[in-house]
């Protein structure tokens, strides 16, 4: 399937190293919810300086608490761990809720953007890309981004102010074993950097199969008449089921990649605590440092070793959200091809209804050895009524599409009461156009809703006139649930 660039033109997908660059594209989301992000990262705070009091504690009550003397000391001791814990347990409650708080409002903002974004797209853009891609970019790629931003970002934050803490604290406790700890971080990091690399590549290639799925099946299922009329319920299965195995295959090398990157993480990460707390022992027993500074050592480098392990699990899902931002970043990249001008010319006021063609010529794009129109020269008085006829194919609904100004002409020019539609706002162009289309579009609405698709403020009256014109008055009537309009004379 290929990619759209953003002049709405198809173009091949190319092979990108994966970055988290695109999850840039969400700060601005992130930006407008000030208060609740100062409220998660008091919280984290907080929640990390509680953690990190626990082992000074320990190494209190190691050093100085395990006698007669000291039965009341460690029982005061012991009184400060649970009001640490209560704060600890409120600060990560508030960090929780913030966070996912965040990672809800930021999606819901994304999704209406990239929604808003596509229905001012021109219709070229849908010429070339699957409505299904589209959709499945729109709701599985935010909710994996939900995903990243909400629960996995409040992980990361958490784990990496807690390592940050942790290192800090290790130095302090004993800066022999710290350097020793600090030497191996590289031996650690960048095998975990060069494996999220894999991993971002590969679920980028999971998500991508996946779309490719969807678009299928919302494509079948568009035509479900004209499948079943040929009898190809088998063949669409069969090919379906193709796709969505290929989408299996790629989601399974992209869990093989991060159970790899999980498990070298963690297994690098603690086998180094395992060695440092060794060559610490042999401190103890040379009398370098005291018992009791090494539990302390001990429990910092198990937060940091811990935070680090959790770090390199939630990099992968972090990666998966960089992939779904990079697709989303690319939609809302593609401009529309038709655009109002910075200075739009007036249209009349009142409408006349005047147009005129003047040697027009027009090609799809994707399609300009093509042509479908060729120097057609033609104009409408105000008030006249042109039935405009042709076979198949002619261009009838072409001109009705250059009308609308849904693409603009390659040669020639179209006013629409003197006035060229290249210099007009599209919006208010078709304002002034009513159009009853060829295949008729029924909303998932109700009754009301789709008579008034035209006019949103429509009153009851003027929808009750509209059915009445339409014809639509008795059947409406005997839909199911329906709340038929009342007619214009009873308005």
């Amino acid at each position: 399937m290929s990619e759209t660039s953003q002049t709405g033109e198809p173009g091949p997908r190319r092979a990108r190293r994966p970055q988290l660059t695109p999850l840039k594209a969400l700060l601005p989301f992130v930006a407008r919810y000030k208060g609740p992000v100062a409220g998660a990262l008091a919280a984290l705070v907080v929640a990390a300086l509680a953690t990190l009091t626990v082992p000074l504690a320990v190494r209190r009550m190691i050093d100085h608490g395990f006698s007669d003397e000291g039965a009341g000391f460690i029982d005061r001791y012991f009184l400060v761990l649970i009001a640490v814990v209560a704060v600890l347990a409120a600060a990560s409650a508030c960090r929780y809720y913030f966070v996912i708080w965040i990672g809800e409002r930021v999606v819901a903002d994304l999704r209406a953007a990239v929604f808003a974004h596509l229905t001012r797209l021109s219709p070229a853009f849908f010429d070339s890309t699957q409505s299904g891609e589209v959709v499945s970019r729109l709701t599985a790629d935010t909710t994996q981004i939900k995903s990243a931003v909400g629960a996995s970002a409040s992980i990361a934050l958490r784990n990496f102010v807690l390592f940050i803490g942790a290192t800090i604290m290790m130095v302090v406790t004993s800066p022999r074993l710290s350097m020793l700890v600090l030497l191996a971080i590289p031996v650690i990091v960048l095998p975990l950097v060069w494996f999220g690399r894999k991993v971002r590549a590969r679920s980028r290639h999971a998500q991508d199969t996946l779309a490719d799925a969807a678009a299928y099946a919302s494509e079948a299922i568009g035509a479900v008449r004209t499948l079943q009329a040929f009898t190809n319920e088998a063949f669409v299965t069969a090919r379906f089921s193709g796709e969505v195995e290929k989408a299996f295959e790629a989601a399974r090398a992209q869990m093989k990649a991060r159970a790899f990157l999980t498990a070298f993480g963690i297994f690098v990460v603690f086998a180094s605590v395992v060695v440092v707390l060794w060559i610490g022992a042999q401190d103890v027993l040379d009398g370098r440092i005291t018992a009791g500074a090494l539990g302390q050592f001990v429990l910092y480098s198990v937060f940091a070793a811990g935070a680090l392990g959790e770090l390199s699990q939630v990099w992968g899902e972090i990666s998966q959200a960089a992939g779904a931002a990079e697709r989303l970043t690319e939609l809302l990249a593609v401009e529309p091809q038709i655009t109002a001008p910075e200075y739009p010319a007036p249209l009349p006021a009142p409408a006349r209804g005047e147009i005129d063609f003047a040697g027009v010529g027009f090609a799809y794009p994707g399609r300009p050895d093509v042509g479908v129109i060729s120097d057609l020269t033609f104009r409408v008085a105000p008030g006249e009524t042109v039935a405009i006829v042709g076979p198949s194919g002619a261009g009838k609904s072409t001109i009705f599409h250059l009308l609308l100004r849904f693409y603009d002409p390659a040669t020639g020019t179209i006013r629409l009461d003197g006035v060229d539609l290249r210099t007009a706002d599209p919006i208010e162009l078709r304002r002034r156009i009513a159009i009853v289309p060829q295949d008729t579009v029924i909303f998932a609405a109700s009754a009301a809703d789709n008579l008034r698709y035209g006019r949103p403020d429509a009153s009851e009256a003027e929808l009750a006139a509209a059915a009445e014109d339409a014809l639509a008055t008795d059947f409406i009537a005997r839909l199911p649930e329906a709340t038929p309009p009342r007619s214009a004379s009873a308005a």
